[in-house]
């Protein structure tokens, strides 16, 4: 009896820290789109936004699918160069990243880690302002590797990025994100970075 017990909060901590982690992003994805559609439509200055910037983002990841081991936090890192278009308020970028979807299995952490190249293009909401909502999708390849152990499903596959995220300042960013490429590199990820070169060429924030 106390084993089925044990197995049973066991199931009920790992499920509930699942459904706890898909809440989280469920809602700031709908903060992020609700903010949005009330300030998507305000006005800013095409020529006062500078054309070119480079992000770097360190952040952590969850995985999404159900493999072996305990689900743990992994760590992220990125390179980003992107081109902001004038007349409309999108961007176009280029992604170098690294990050690991970390489980813990049989004493010892295994790293499914991801390392990409993707092309992104976000949506900028309130372009140039102190705050500025944006949401994007990334496409590309990545090289996918256990970093402890082999089970045979490493490899390049395609992978896919939906993000969305803030500009706070015109250069720091907190963004939340997916990975999508294969079982068990699959993930969801929160970074911060900073834009070097980005935001008003005039350099006055507009109140």
């Amino acid at each position: 009896y106390a084993m089925h017990h044990l197995d049973f909060w066991n199931f009920t901590r790992k499920y509930s820290i699942k459904i706890g982690m898909k809440r989280i992003f469920i809602i700031f994805v709908c903060y992020l789109l609700g903010t949005s559609l009330i300030k998507g439509q305000s006005v800013f200055n095409e020529k006062s936004i500078k054309s070119f910037e480079f992000e770097t983002s360190l952040g952590t990841t969850y995985g999404l699918d159900k493999y072996v081991g305990d689900k743990c936090f992994g760590l992220a890192f990125a390179l980003e160069g992107r081109y902001n278009f004038k007349k409309h308020p999108l961007d176009l970028g280029l992604e170098i990243y690294c990050g690991s979807t970390l489980r813990n299995y049989d004493g010892e952490d295994q790293s499914c880690r991801i390392a990409s190249i993707m092309i992104f293009s976000d949506y900028n909401f309130n372009r140039g302002k102190r705050i500025s909502p944006f949401a994007g999708l990334g496409v590309g390849v990545a090289s996918c590797d256990v970093v402890v152990g082999s089970y045979g499903d490493e490899g390049g596959r395609y992978i896919i990025s939906p993000r969305v995220g803030i500009e706070f300042l015109r250069h720091i960013r907190l963004t939340c994100y997916s990975r999508l490429c294969m079982k068990a590199y699959n993930n969801i990820g929160l970074s911060i970075g900073y834009a070097f070169g980005g935001g008003l060429k005039n350099d006055i924030i507009p109140v």
